[in-house]
């Protein structure tokens, strides 16, 4: 048997790929995360804005209908208006607490979407532990 040398330089190159490996691998779970990230704040934005349309067009149905019941169109929609206004209010009134609600939110819903990936690789793992244990 020949007795490996010791090759420091080889042992640098070595080094350095592991580097750079972990360098890339870090590269595409960032970009894994922040892609599902990315993805759910779309899918969150299609539907407040889609929201918005039905709020929209049930103001409009609401203004024509307190229209009718009123004898007239623009005291209905006037009345819609004062609806929005005093809702308007609410929110400014309960503002700090709204916020801190919403933040919380947030927070564990992009949280969940981080860690999601982290969690399904410890269930395969315990998967492919419990396969070994059978086998």
């Amino acid at each position: 048997m020949e007795e490996e040398k010791f090759s420091l330089s080889g042992t640098f190159q070595k080094a350095k790929e592991y580097v750079d490996t972990q360098i890339a691998l870090l590269r595409l779970k960032a970009l894994a995360k922040g892609s599902r990230i990315f993805g759910s704040l779309v899918l969150d934005l299609t539907r407040v804005v889609l929201t918005l349309f039905i709020v929209f067009f049930c103001s409009l149905a609401l203004g024509f209908y307190l229209g009718e019941v009123l004898g007239s169109n623009a005291l209905g929609f006037l009345l819609t208006g004062v609806i929005f206004f005093v809702i308007l209010l609410l929110i400014r009134l309960f503002e700090p607490k709204l916020e801190t609600i919403f933040m919380d939110i947030t927070i564990r819903k992009i949280a969940s979407k981080w860690n999601e990936e982290e969690d399904e690789a410890a269930e395969e793992e315990t998967k492919t532990d419990e396969n070994e244990k059978f086998n």
